[in-house]
């Protein structure tokens, strides 16, 4: 029998008369390795989660070296170029957290600027 069927029962009817006979019932011995032992799959969920924590990782990455290129011009400088660059910062974050979706459809619309020529 296959592991779904857990009993089956035959119903027999003969006018009032009607009488039911189980005529397979699975032992409780072979459950024990069933659904219940068996852990759930969670390589997708996992790989997900890393992938977020590595674009939480890349922005603040990118955020510190912003805030050290604009601290590095010297003066108050950096208070000016911050709102700046925290807008910037979510981009390359985007791109890993991209990676994060299980489904593949998401679509995280990005435009590439060259970054390196800001610092001039």
């Amino acid at each position: 029998m296959d592991k779904l069927v857990r009993r089956v029962t035959v119903v027999q009817s003969s006018g009032e008369h009607r009488t039911s006979k189980v005529v397979y019932e699975r032992d409780e011995d072979e459950d024990e390795g069933d659904d219940e032992d068996r852990e759930p799959n969670l390589k997708s969920l996992e790989r997900a989660v890393r992938h977020m924590l590595k674009a939480q990782l890349i922005a603040a990455q990118d955020a510190y070296r912003r805030h050290l290129d604009s601290a590095a011009k010297g003066g108050n400088s950096w208070l000016v170029d911050d709102a700046f660059n925290m807008m910037k910062v979510p981009r390359k974050a985007a791109k890993e957290l991209r990676k994060a979706s299980p489904f593949r459809t998401v679509k995280v619309e990005i435009e590439d600027e060259d970054d390196e020529d800001e610092g001039d």
